[in-house]
């Protein structure tokens, strides 16, 4: 080991792994290539059958600055609790594996840190990586001054992808909740911003790849799961002591009809039906009752995704 990899990293890099074969090596390449040498690559293969364990093998075994770990099939926010548990450096970063880091995040980073010593969260943003190689370029949000739970609770714009934070905002609150399989993200960011604001870097530190399997695309189950974060966030976790009711009304009711609506499209009649029913205690709309009306008398003929309703 050199002596230079030797030192305490700054940055630990957390990638949960989950049958990512086709593109972990891209993704832990784009760590490599850091203009910065500072940090410890944690990678957790989340119980992996299509060959990432033996190319993760082969990775960690060129660079000793990659720490490869194994575990049964959990999620990727049980995955990311193992990798924190490990320690390493103050400063924590994510990427997951089909994504791409800029060469210079962890630069601009570092360089944020030294002009703002007093920041503890810091957030980028991200262009698309298309299938066909091409990018799509993103402006970001709320890139202009700092953000809290008010800016959070109201849109996620937060990426893992493009965030940096402090080991000890650990210390205040639990890390990732393990039963959620989507959504795991924003439900800790909301609990960490009872405790800090979200700083903003104002450029793109990553790509997010766009393919088939991706697990966070908009579904009425994976709605539902956000609203039922929120709601928990805002009754149990002390949203409630920062928030406007007015505002946590508006937001539950569209997420719960958005989730009808998919749930509708997806022909899943009585999920739909719970969904609108949901929408109703916080938001009635015309559309929504015809969605509920309709759902009632399409009901023997749908179908279900196989999950009930996400419930806390």
């Amino acid at each position: 080991m050199s002596q230079e990899h030797a030192q305490a990293p700054t940055f630990s890099v957390i990638m949960p792994v989950y049958n990512h074969v086709d593109y972990v090596g891209e993704a832990i390449g784009s760590v490599i290539a850091q203009t910065r040498s500072d940090w410890r690559l944690i990678v957790v293969d989340d119980g992996s059958t299509d060959g990432s364990a033996e190319l993760l093998d082969e990775l960690a075994g060129q660079d000793d600055r990659i720490t490869v770990i194994r575990q049964s099939n959990a999620g990727p926010a049980a995955a990311r609790n193992t990798a924190l548990a490990q320690g390493g450096g103050p400063w924590l970063t994510f990427i997951d594996s089909d994504d791409l880091w800029a060469p210079n995040a962890l630069q601009l980073y570092m360089d944020y840190i030294t002009e703002h010593p007093e920041t503890k969260f810091i957030y980028g943003y991200r262009h698309r990586l298309n299938p066909d190689g091409s990018t799509t370029e993103s402006s970001g949000e709320f890139q202009d001054a700092s953000t809290g739970t008010s800016e959070l609770f109201g849109r996620m714009y937060l990426s893992h992808l493009c965030v940096c934070w402090r080991r000890e905002l650990l210390d205040k609150t639990a890390p990732y909740d393990a039963s959620l399989r989507s959504c795991e993200d924003y439900e800790l960011y909301l609990r960490l911003s009872l405790h800090t604001r979200f700083d903003p870097l104002g450029q793109a530190t990553g790509q997010r790849r766009r393919h088939d399997t991706n697990i966070s695309r908009q579904t009425g189950f994976s709605r539902v799961q956000e609203a039922e974060v929120l709601r928990r966030f805002y009754e149990r976790q002390g949203g409630d002591q920062v928030l406007e009711a007015g505002n946590v009304t508006r937001r539950l009711g569209r997420l719960y009809y958005a989730a009808g609506r998919q749930y509708f499209k997806a022909r899943c009649f009585a999920q739909a039906r719970k969904a609108i029913e949901l929408a109703h205690r916080y938001r009635k709309t015309r559309k929504g009752k015809a969605i509920a009306i309709a759902s009632k008398l399409l009901g023997f003929m749908g179908t279900s995704d196989g999950r009930e309703m996400p419930h806390f």
